[in-house]
Formats: C-alpha cells, sequence, structure tokens
C-alpha cells in the first residue's frame, strides 16, 4: 500500500529539496524522472533513463486523460 503526504518544498543552496518520508525503504542514491509529475525510485534500482520512459509512455498520457476528465466534471 502506497503512502501520501504533503511535502514542504525547501531550499538548499541554489535548489530547491523535498525530503522522503522516513517510512519509505532507501537506497545510497536515488532515481529521478520528472516533467509535470515526479517519479522516484528511492532505492536507485532503476536508471534514470528507463524511469524517464516509463513517465513518458504510461505515467504522463494517463495523467492528462485523468486530469482533463476532471476537469469536464467540474464544468
Amino acid at each position: 500500500m502506497g503512502i501520501k503526504e504533503t511535502r514542504k518544498i525547501i531550499r538548499v543552496g541554489s535548489s530547491k529539496a523535498i525530503t522522503l518520508p522516513s517510512k519509505i525503504v532507501k537506497g545510497e542514491k536515488a532515481s529521478i524522472a520528472a516533467n509535470r509529475l515526479i517519479l522516484i525510485d528511492p532505492r536507485g534500482e532503476i536508471s534514470e533513463d528507463e524511469l524517464l520512459e516509463f513517465l513518458e509512455l504510461y505515467v504522463e498520457p494517463m495523467f492528462w486523460k485523468w486530469i482533463e476528465s476532471k476537469r469536464k466534471k467540474t464544468q
């Protein structure tokens, strides 16, 4: 089962960061792919290229279909 939380974005030098919840198993490094959404493998077991491919092929298209249907329901 997943978890859901709201996290504050904090400034770290010239970047901004979000801390990972303590309940998540983490590795030495995390792999990240991002566009409108962020997909993170906190264990670093999936390469950044594979995460980005998955995000672009599966997550983003389904997200936009879902968000558009929600917008139509509220109009």
